[in-house]
């Protein structure tokens, strides 16, 4: 874990465990940078990581102060870090349904940036939230970067796997979700009617050095899961 991140999550104990209240006001920049002993872009990395998951607002020229208390239970779609980093009170487990090594096609070697003849690891998993089916999620993951994938990972945190024991920090994420219609195979698998309603995500990781390494599609259960965005205005 980078300095930032260390830097975010001790903040956000201090919140989390009472030291501060909806709508107080955090010391400033200039006082975390001297608390840490470190650079002021430090600082403002890790502010912008609690503002991205909602736990802070930032207003020019007044100061940085804690917003109010996020619903519990919905999934943050700016977390780019997986359901177990966005879901932490909560048991998220894992059913692998298939896992294979191959060459892929070529929409996803053009996503994942895969020569012709280069591999991934392909997992399709259903994820459950507190033991309740919350989506269908398939990835295909670049075998040169994330090469010790196996069936019990899987079940598992794959990125929390990533992060460490690979040591590989991931640096952002392109998003993209549209609402659609659930098809024969996946209402079997979630358990409703073909042709119910469906949350579609489709998503690119990369590393913080720009790298993709893992190219995934997500299909929600309507009924289980819940989405919220924090907006700075």
């Amino acid at each position: 874990m980078l300095k930032y991140e260390h830097i975010a999550n001790d903040i956000e104990w201090f919140i989390d465990n009472g030291h501060y209240q909806a709508g107080d006001k955090l010391p400033s920049v200039e006082e975390l940078k001297v608390k840490y002993n470190v650079s002021k872009s430090t600082i403002i990395k890790s502010l912008a990581i609690l503002e991205k998951e909602g736990t802070i607002f930032q207003a020019r020229g007044s100061g940085i102060y804690v917003r109010n208390k996020k619903i519990d239970g919905y999934v943050n779609l700016l977390k780019t870090k997986g359901f177990s980093d966005n879901l932490q009170d909560h048991n998220i487990s894992s059913l692998v349904i298939e896992f294979d090594e191959f060459i892929p096609e070529e929409a996803v070697r053009t996503h994942l940036k895969l020569n012709k003849n280069e591999k991934v690891i392909f997992i399709k998993r259903l994820r459950f939230l507190d033991n309740q089916i919350l989506c269908i999620e398939t990835s295909y993951f670049n075998k040169n970067i994330v090469p010790t994938l196996d069936k019990k990972i899987a079940t598992q945190s794959i990125f929390s796997h990533i992060q460490k024991q690979l040591n590989i920090n991931i640096g952002f994420s392109d998003i993209y979700f549209y609402v659609d219609f659930l098809n024969k195979n996946e209402s079997q698998l979630l358990e409703l009617n073909e042709g119910d309603p469906c949350m579609r995500h489709e998503l690119i990781f990369h590393t913080n050095k720009g790298m993709p390494f893992d190219y995934s599609n997500i299909v929600y259960h309507f009924k289980n899961a819940k989405f919220f965005v924090p907006i700075q205005s």
